[in-house]
């Protein structure tokens, strides 16, 4: 698949302080990508580098292999983008809010405006003031904004601030409709953990301006935590270590590993082969905010 999006070790420093610490991540064309961290971590910095409102430092940013410090104008007309929140006039109609944004783009057309308001549901409601839509209406209307110019990048920042969850659940299948019927790629920065979860192929963890992690969300999913309680759970803990190449803990008096189920029998038979008592095992399904949390709070 072709690459859309591409950070190549960038780094941001703002009165002689490094926000960004030579993060690199990137998006092919159908993918959806969560772009996750705590406040304060880097995240609106790195995306207002990404739609040219800030320039990196060092390293460098592409958007379909036009740089974005080099070739701005060839590198924009591939985003369509909605950060901080959709950028309505509540006074004006839906027609006119999108007519409006048209205009500056002289390769949107009319058809266009009306097949952006069609696919996200909101072509009954154009004639309509925006100040009389609902909060998801507005988000909706927003991502027809974004998307008009047909983009091969879309940005979207905490999309669903604010929506029920009907309205989460409707932006769920537009994200996947973007991706999948349009071949899009999609970076969703959000906080929401479990839709995360849903909507995204892959996820870049960035914490004080560094990425911990990029990863396959279904591959980081596959992990389980498992819990032994064990008649030494120190010892238990070095067979981990040195003989499986797993990092484990000692909560209380469990010992917990985050690890793959499918050799959890053989670890068991390890420990028995080495003295131990094993007292108690059990597992659970990790999800994303187990993970994500597990990754930024070390």
């Amino acid at each position: 698949m072709e690459e859309v999006l591409l950070l190549d070790n960038v780094h941001k420093t703002i009165n002689g302080r490094e926000i960004i610490k030579g993060i690199s991540f990137s998006i092919k064309a159908g993918e959806v990508l969560g772009f996750l961290g705590p406040n304060g971590s880097g995240k609106s910095t790195t995306l207002r580098m990404i739609v040219g409102l800030s320039k990196p430092t060092e390293g460098q940013i592409k958007i379909c292999g036009n740089s974005i410090v080099k070739n701005y104008v060839k590198a924009m007309s591939n985003v369509g983008c909605i950060i901080e929140g959709p950028d309505l006039y509540n006074y004006m109609t839906g027609w006119d809010n999108l007519e409006m944004l048209a205009v500056m783009n002289k390769n949107i057309s009319k058809q266009d405006i009306i097949s952006a308001a069609t696919i996200v549901g909101m072509e009954k409601h154009l004639k309509e003031k925006v100040g009389t839509y609902s909060l998801g209406m507005k988000q909706r209307m927003g991502v027809a904004q974004a998307i008009m110019n047909k983009p091969r990048l879309l940005i979207l920042d905490e999309p669903t601030n604010g929506l029920d969850p009907s309205g989460i659940n409707e932006f769920r299948n537009l994200i996947n409709r973007f991706a999948k019927e349009e071949n899009m790629a999609v970076l969703i920065s959000s906080h929401l953990m479990s839709e995360i979860e849903l909507i995204c192929d892959n996820v870049s963890i960035i914490k004080n301006g560094a990425i911990l992690k990029n990863a396959v969300v279904k591959e980081l999913l596959n992990s389980q935590e498992v819990f032994w309680i064990l008649d030494d759970n120190k010892k238990a803990m070095d067979i981990l270590n040195e003989s499986w190449g797993i990092n484990s803990k000692i909560d209380g008096d469990k010992l917990v590993a985050s690890m793959d189920k499918s050799i959890i029998s053989e670890i068991n038979a390890s420990f028995i082969r080495e003295g131990l008592k094993l007292k108690f095992v059990d597992n659970r399904h990790k999800t994303l905010e187990d993970l994500f949390l597990n990754i930024t709070e070390n």
